[in-house]
């Protein structure tokens, strides 16, 4: 199994001292090289094969407080030269940021077993073995029901390496392998179409639940029949795990980074130590987790990851940093710097949530009048203020009563706020049998007592 560390450090150090050269206070390099190899599917066939093979090189430049910086997908020494000296140029005529202290120091990484990062029989996927399973699920799918009218998704493995290094001494490298197939699957029935989801991700790409998610997703298609359409107001709700990792990941990201709460943007804003959420919600960030498909050993600093405990029986405990907005608090960054959208700010994207014993069937049997919801799309906030979020569901949502699923629902929308329908919790259930990839980690189902449901997709 090859690696490019070398050639990865040399890069980075040639930024440094081209830096320097410029007159660069403090100056960081990241380098993040990806090989993604991805087989399509559509109509229940392969219609794609890709093979993408890119480098994404950032140079960061402080001369004093004034910052400037260059995203580039480049790799000779040239080029990387002329993006360093634009950085400088940008950080001249910047303005001082009177929040910055410093760029990081070094600090010893935490040891991880390199199987928890690395698989070689991934790193080696071939194209066929990514037909094969393809095939499979086209297969597994269509045996499932005779409605069952097209398979679309993707099978896909990724190798990536990365390396962070800075002007004090931080030098992080590390390598990861992952594969991952999510599915698609449309039933027909005259004119009515429906369509079921699932999907699936794990470090050895031998370890993939092909069949089982093909006929997961494939199942719920086929029992989509005779949609019905459900009025807005506030039901019970069950949510499936891919369901409740959506809520949790916009949980924390809009609660718990340190950025929003210095900015006024969290919803959590002066409530830490405060009892927000059910007593039945304990979850934490932890990247160093070797269960997870995306274990780190570095932020995108080069600041090593630890645990961070963030709800403990409902109580907020701690928010995450990364190194700015540490320096304004007095703290130490807890190894949180991402870029997400918009600003680089301190995101927790390994959350786990703490599983409890109840099943989905178990959640149903004790549901009076509620939904029961796959997965959402489109969630986005309307209020981070007040955590306020709206999505649709999709790939399957069913009304239950009286502990009885009933019949299938068409696309709802929710619009609801965090802290009111986590203000309780009838119930979790186990952690999901299929694994993701970052920002998600590993969540159980929940059945909650109130969600809103404010309409269709339409309105």
């Amino acid at each position: 199994m090859d690696s490019n560390k070398e050639l990865l450090l040399s890069k980075a150090e040639l930024i440094l001292k081209e830096a320097e050269k410029q007159g660069a206070s403090q100056s960081q390099a990241t380098i993040n090289l990806t090989n993604l190899n991805l087989t399509r599917l559509a109509n229940s066939i392969i219609d794609q094969n890709v093979a993408e093979h890119h480098v994404k090189v950032k140079a960061l430049l402080y001369f004093g407080k004034k910052k400037g910086s260059v995203n580039f997908e480049i790799f000779e020494d040239t080029d990387i030269k002329n993006a360093v000296s634009q950085a400088a140029s940008l950080a001249r005529i910047s303005r001082e940021n009177e929040d910055f202290k410093s760029l990081p120091n070094p600090k010893k990484y935490p040891s991880l077993n390199l199987g928890s990062l690395v698989c070689e029989a991934t790193y080696n996927t071939t194209p066929e073995l990514r037909a094969e399973y393809a095939k499979l699920a086209i297969d597994t799918a269509h045996d499932v029901d005779s409605r069952v009218a097209a398979v679309a998704g993707y099978v896909q493995n990724t190798t990536s390496e990365r390396v962070v290094m800075n002007s004090l001494g931080v030098a992080g490298y590390e390598m990861r392998t992952s594969s991952d197939i999510e599915l698609t699957i449309l039933a027909r029935d005259g004119a009515e179409e429906t369509a079921g989801w699932s999907g699936d991700a794990r470090r050895d790409v031998r370890d993939l639940k092909v069949e089982e998610i093909a006929r997961v997703a494939a199942e719920k298609s086929a029992e989509g029949f005779g949609m019905k359409d459900l009025p807005p107001g506030e039901f019970e709700v069950i949510l499936e795990p891919a369901a409740t990792a959506g809520l949790l990941f916009y949980t924390s990201m809009l609660g718990f980074g340190a950025r929003r709460h210095q900015e006024f943007m969290s919803y959590l804003r002066d409530r830490i130590g405060e009892e927000v959420f059910s007593e039945k919600l304990t979850m934490y960030d932890n990247a160093l987790d070797e269960r997870l498909v995306g274990a780190s050993l570095f932020d995108d600093e080069g600041v090593p990851h630890q645990k961070v405990e963030l709800v403990d029986k409902g109580v907020v405990k701690n928010l995450v940093y990364d190194t700015l907005t540490a320096g304004k608090d007095g703290v130490e960054s807890t190894g949180n710097h991402a870029q997400w959208w918009g600003p680089a700010e301190p995101i927790a994207r390994h959350i786990i949530a703490e599983e409890g014993n109840s099943s989905i069937d178990d959640m149903i049997s004790e549901t009076k009048k509620g939904v029961l919801v796959t997965h959402f799309h489109y969630m986005n906030p309307v209020d981070p203020t007040q955590g306020v979020l709206t999505a649709l569901t999709r790939d399957g949502t069913w009304y239950i009563e009286e502990g009885e699923v009933k019949y299938p629902l068409r696309t709802l929308r929710f619009t609801d706020a965090i802290p009111r329908f986590f203000k309780d919790i009838d119930m979790i259930g186990k952690h999901s049998k299929f694994l993701t990839r970052p920002p998600y980690g590993m969540i159980p189902g929940m059945k909650l007592p109130s969600f809103r449901f404010s309409g269709s997709k339409k309105e």
